[in-house]
């Protein structure tokens, strides 16, 4: 019985690294063949929580790394619109010192447009909506698979943090662990 006081109650996933086409909206971009490879490798790290359900973005990138840690795990993947990243589409592709700045003002200014097609804060409800269909699915250890951007948003308004150092830190096909009684610990694959 000692194990099961150290499962976790929620494993949030940031996707692989995607397949990066600057033409194609950020929505649509594949996964990777190295971010099929880390999501296998973080599926087998992650077995050990015993996980019981796994969700996923619809957004390729993410739905593809559902679907790779669900054939280790052996779980089917369940889509929820509402775990979308942080919807921007519409910006420009720019260098990446630019979009992590654009992301930081971001973060760090939810209530106003800084980036994309919606604030920081109705991207965090709509994901926050989405996390309670995730936690009313029952009984066990849930794994969501999203993006970088709306996992920081959402965790950090539930345990009051700093959203940007966790954003930094939480690299492609990381998991942010979270236990019940709220330690966070992050996993590499």
């Amino acid at each position: 019985m000692g194990n099961q006081a150290r499962r976790p109650a929620l494993i949030l996933v940031k996707h692989g690294k995607p397949a990066i086409v600057p033409d194609v909206p950020r929505s649509l971009w594949a996964l990777s063949d190295e971010g099929q490879a880390s999501a296998s490798r973080l599926a087998g790290k992650l077995a050990r929580f015993d996980p019981k359900f796994l969700f996923a973005s619809p957004e390729l990138k993410a739905h593809d790394t559902a679907a790779a840690m669900g054939e280790v795990l052996g779980l089917a993947v369940r889509t929820d619109e509402d775990l979308a990243e942080h919807r921007a589409d519409h910006n420009p592709f720019v260098s990446a010192a630019e979009i992590e700045a654009l992301i930081e003002r971001a973060l760090r200014d939810p209530d106003h447009l800084i980036m994309g097609e919606e604030t920081g804060a109705a991207a965090r409800e709509r994901f926050a909506a989405a996390m309670e269909r995730v936690a009313a699915a029952g009984e066990g250890t849930k794994v969501v698979i999203a993006h970088g951007r709306i996992i920081s948003l959402w965790l950090s308004a539930e345990l009051g943090f700093d959203p940007v150092p966790f954003w930094r830190r939480l690299g492609f096909t990381s998991a942010a662990v979270l236990a019940e009684h709220g330690d966070l610990e992050i996993i590499d694959p």
